[in-house]
């Protein structure tokens, strides 16, 4: 299974992909993560993903249904006297919807977002993931990621 290339009319689609993840972030973390009310919570959001020439959005189906989706960013940083200038992809959001986990569309999207990389000849793909989600993390690392930092936090 090959994720196609998200395209302009898929904005709805994708809200509706990104709305388990969501739930779950609001779930563990209600202060900073809305809540969606609906699958169409975060269209207008897409929209402008899908017009950013620096996005690129794959979406992974099965039987017609799309069951997930990546969405990544090239980051260009700049030489600094602190680091090296890179080229970067970042993986801003993945997500497969619940029934469909465990069946290789996470799998396929990131390796698509590998081609990508090299297509774009980035160094590296990066991703975020909050502490709470443990199954996220074990699949990151059987996909050869690797753990590099850790951020702390002071509520105020």
């Amino acid at each position: 299974m090959i994720p196609r290339k998200a395209t302009t009319g898929d904005a709805l689609i994708l809200s509706s992909l990104s709305r388990d993840v969501q739930i779950l972030h609001a779930q563990n973390h209600a202060n900073i993560f809305r809540m969606p009310d609906s699958d169409d919570f975060a269209v207008s959001f897409f929209e402008a993903m899908l017009g950013d020439p620096l996005v690129t959005i794959f979406i992974a189906e099965e039987d017609g249904k799309a069951t997930g989706c990546v969405v990544c960013k090239l980051v260009e940083r700049l030489d600094s006297p602190f680091t090296f200038a890179a080229r970067i992809l970042l993986v801003d959001q993945i997500s497969v919807r619940p029934e469909a986990r465990g069946k290789g569309m996470g799998a396929a999207l990131l390796e698509q977002a590998e081609f990508l990389a090299r297509e774009l000849k980035a160094e590296r793909i990066v991703l975020d993931s909050w502490d709470f989600n443990l199954k996220a993390h074990a699949f990151f690392e059987r996909m050869g990621f690797q753990k590099y930092i850790f951020r702390f936090w002071k509520h105020l």
